[in-house]
């Protein structure tokens, strides 16, 4: 069975050719405000835009913690060449029994449309659906973020339909698509 809250304690490090995923450090509170007070990028998502480096500060604070209690916490995704936070990738809802999670990202404006996130994804599922021993990774997104689909069809999930009003967000019932990678389909 997979230790699901150790994974989580002992986050691995893991590396492509541009990027480094890593666990959080209160140090990245800049680079992730940077990203996370752009109304541009948290638009699809359910929290954003940040509104003071202290809401960052305190975001990463509560990572932290969840790294050590053994609670799911994201990767940064940090440039290779500088070290410079750019994103993060989260491997979440993660069930022991069904050897399944969810994923989800977000990624720096000046970063889009280069192949980067889907660069991060790739080696998240390579590592989840293999070292980690999952059968499935499910990732999520609004219907109307072409982006987050692109992303997930490049890096190899397979689109498995359309969920009609499927969570509150933003003021309104949104149409979410569901996409998925297997570990027989590597």
């Amino acid at each position: 069975m997979i230790d699901v809250r150790g994974f989580y304690q002992a986050l691995p490090r893991l590396e492509t050719g541009r990027l480094v995923l890593r666990p959080f450090t209160l140090a990245d509170a800049p680079d992730v405000f940077a990203y996370a007070s752009d109304p541009a990028v948290t638009d699809f998502l359910f929290w954003g835009p940040h509104e003071a480096l202290q809401e960052t500060e305190e975001y990463l604070k509560a990572v932290v913690r969840q790294y050590q209690t053994g609670e799911d916490g994201p990767w940064g995704i940090a440039l290779r060449e500088t070290g410079k936070i750019i994103g993060c990738i989260h491997l979440m809802d993660m069930d022991a029994t069904h050897r399944k999670a969810e994923v989800g990202f977000v990624l720096a404006r000046a970063y889009h449309n280069q192949g980067m996130m889907t660069e991060a994804l790739r080696e998240v599922l390579k590592y989840a659906l293999g070292e980690l021993g999952l059968n499935r990774v499910e990732g999520f997104c609004v219907v109307d973020n072409l982006a987050s689909a692109a992303v997930m069809r490049k890096a190899g999930m397979t689109r498995e339909g359309r969920l009609r009003e499927y969570l509150f967000q933003k003021g309104a019932f949104r149409d979410f698509y569901v996409y998925s990678k297997l570990a027989r389909n590597g």
